[in-house]
């Protein structure tokens, strides 16, 4: 008897079978978190909308948050570009970004859920680390470096408190809604941290031992 050609390499209709699985499960993900919210999404709600078993989608994501991740992630680059020339107007759009991002209600419900679902998941919470909040991080700590380099900004300012200064407000609105996201609350926040990076002087530097706090 001749076994079955393995999954990984027979070819439907020109496209290799796992592709055109791994875009079945995406489109009925996507429809189902469309239709329903992510409150009521589950990987067996997805394994039927897509016809396939439960098996054949944690092969591809070990975790419901790690097809969560995926989807949010649609869209996004995984590298994020910045045009330093001008701080301050790429600052703006740095963080403008992520405000346009999270007015979409849907957005913003699955970040939430990822965040708890990271408290007990340590796949969710290093993907989310890796895949959300890792770049972002990299492409500010790349703007303000050449700000440095380019003498907009002094020297000697702590760039890692900087970044959250600025996503921190964001994450605290996310999670507790007391307050929207939306652009004027970026402006805002913007007239706020701006003073730390133009001040034209460097604050003293902080003693290791402080920082490990």
């Amino acid at each position: 008897m001749t076994p079955p050609v393995p999954e990984t390499t027979e070819p439907v209709r020109g496209r290799p079978r796992n592709q055109q699985t791994h875009q079945a499960i995406l489109e009925a993900a996507r429809s189902l978190l469309n239709r329903e919210g992510e409150s009521r999404f589950s990987i067996e709600q997805v394994a039927s909308a897509a016809g396939v078993s439960k098996a054949s989608i944690y092969r591809r994501w070990p975790t419901k948050g790690a097809l969560l991740i995926e989807l949010y992630m649609e869209g996004l680059p995984e590298v994020i570009t910045v045009d330093a020339r001008s701080l301050r107007s790429e600052l703006k759009r740095y963080l403008l970004d992520t405000v346009e991002r999270l007015q979409n209600p849907l957005w913003r419900s699955i970040l939430r859920s990822l965040v708890a679902e990271g408290q007990y998941d340590p796949v969710t919470a290093e993907l989310l680390r890796e895949r959300v909040v890792a770049p972002r991080r990299a492409a500010g700590s790349h703007l303000l470096q050449h700000a440095v380099a380019t003498g907009q900004i002094p020297a000697g300012l702590d760039h890692e408190l900087i970044l959250d200064l600025l996503f921190g407000p964001l994450w605290y609105r996310l999670l507790f809604e007391h307050a929207p996201i939306d652009n004027d609350f970026a402006e805002r926040l913007l007239r706020q941290v701006e003073p730390l990076l133009f001040s034209g002087s460097s604050p003293p530097p902080v003693a290791a031992s402080r920082r490990r706090r």
